[in-house]
């Protein structure tokens, strides 16, 4: 059985997603192999599509405010833990927007930038309730043509990632921030939760002050594990297209933008 979802990889969002349906695949049926090929991406693995959805939001996340090495984590920062077996084993943390570093003399829990989109009110665990329900209500209604396109399903949300650039108003455009002001803004659910596991695993090249990084879609089947390494640009092959993606600001908040192919290894 065989995954395949339409894909852009110019929207980074919608690439981060796509290796997040890998990870998620190999969690669920070990040894699932991901790939790009003809505007889409497709899961190699012994489930479907809607059953791997139906996992992913079968149970709330548990919010971690206190690491296993005792730092005591503050909400806006707080990793997400996950079992997807009702809480009989931990399947996945996601953490990508925290990181840990010494500060004045002593470890500290700090924000990991870019992914670190969201300020104020949100936090990953009232960022993920909500558009977890959205997806959830998606479900009902995700047949095979729906499904294949996937990522251009969207709802309106008050709260997100920030992953999806597609839809998303730059606060230049209108003057304010929809996010400040508790404004819906039409986003693919699952694009905003499979990207926030996706970047856990699948780490980007980034640029010195991290307003931009590089990364690699792959044409030939991989695992996770090798996969990442593509993605990340560590592999070298014909079958490789790189791409430069952006970090965008909207008022306090931040978010991605679209990217560009790059013809060469440039960094300028």
């Amino acid at each position: 059985m065989s995954i395949r979802v339409s894909v852009d990889p110019t929207n980074p969002g919608q690439f981060f997603a796509c290796c997040g349906l890998l990870e998620l695949a190999d969690r669920l049926w070990p040894g699932a192999e991901g790939w790009f090929s003809n505007g889409e991406f497709r899961v190699a693995c012994d489930g479907a599509l809607n059953t791997l959805l139906s996992i992913l939001v079968m149970d709330p996340p548990e919010e971690v405010l206190r690491l296993d090495n005792g730092l005591e984590v503050k909400a806006l920062l707080a990793p997400l833990r996950f079992s997807f077996d009702g809480g009989a084993t931990t399947s996945i943390v996601l953490d990508a927007w925290m990181t840990i570093r010494i500060e004045k003399g002593h470890p500290a829990v700090v924000a990991n930038p870019p992914w670190n989109f969201w300020s104020g009110q949100q936090t990953p665990f009232r960022i993920w309730i909500p558009v977890r329900a959205a997806l959830t209500c998606l479900l009902t209604t995700l047949d095979s043509q729906r499904a294949h396109r996937l990522f251009e399903q969207r709802e309106f949300l008050t709260g997100r990632f920030g992953f999806d650039p597609g839809p998303a108003w730059n606060a230049l455009d209108v003057g304010f921030s929809p996010n400040e002001q508790g404004i819906s803004v039409e986003s693919s659910p699952a694009v905003e939760l499979l990207a926030a596991i996706g970047v856990q695993r699948f780490s980007p090249r980034m640029g010195d002050n991290r307003n931009w990084f590089d990364y690699c879609t792959w044409s030939t089947p991989l695992t996770p594990s090798v996969a990442a390494a593509a993605a990340g640009g560590a592999i070298f092959s014909a079958s490789v297209t790189r791409y430069r993606g952006r970090v965008v600001s909207r008022g306090q908040y931040a978010a991605l933008g679209y990217s560009t192919i790059l013809s060469g290894g440039s960094d300028e």
